[in-house]
């Protein structure tokens, strides 16, 4: 049996053409925990003092293992702030904060995880971004406009859901578009 340049080429590129359409059709991408279980109303948050707030939403996060999206964009003022998501009480909370700026915050109570830093995958130009976090047992995986952030470990004692802001000077007004919870 005699190997034909032109038949192997053919198989790589049909290959690799049958890779870019499960890659370009999202077969790959991460899944929330579950099914939607959960759309809350849009919602804005104005953050007016400096320092940081959160404020705690009636909706309880599941029992189980469970996933939380929720996008926020600058509606108006200062972009030198804050905005995210946090997890569990008003003591012990988890905070998952994007800054218009181009900055990301992790934080667990007053202990920052991952301190206000610049990361290249925040959108800065006043598009919103999508807040992303999956916990499935003490495992805590976050993602920001869908690329990995941070994982770790975190037991969360209560489940409650907040909005959660931090102010470094004038007030900024953001607008929360989706906000979804998955369960299984």
């Amino acid at each position: 049996m005699k190997f034909s340049w032109r038949g192997g080429l053919a198989c790589l590129l049909a290959a690799a053409v049958f890779l870019i359409i499960l890659i370009a059709s999202g077969v790959f991408d991460p899944k929330p925990v579950g099914t939607r279980q959960t759309t809350l109303s849009a919602t804005t948050l104005t953050v007016s003092q400096p320092g940081q707030t959160i404020r705690w939403l009636d909706t309880p996060l599941p029992a189980g293992d469970f996933s939380v999206r929720g996008t926020a964009v600058l509606q108006s003022g200062n972009p030198d702030s804050g905005v995210g998501l946090a997890l569990g009480s008003e003591d012990q909370a988890v905070v998952v904060a994007v800054s218009p700026s181009g900055y990301v915050l992790v934080q667990q109570g007053d202990e920052p995880l991952l301190p206000w830093q610049p990361w290249p995958h925040v959108r800065t130009d006043n598009t919103p971004n999508e807040i992303w976090i999956d916990v499935r047992g003490e495992e805590m995986t976050v993602r920001l406009n869908r690329e990995l952030l941070w994982q770790g470990t975190y037991q969360l004692s209560t489940r409650s859901l907040g909005l959660f802001g931090e102010g470094f000077g004038e007030t900024a007004v953001y607008a929360f578009s989706t906000l979804e919870l998955f369960a299984k």
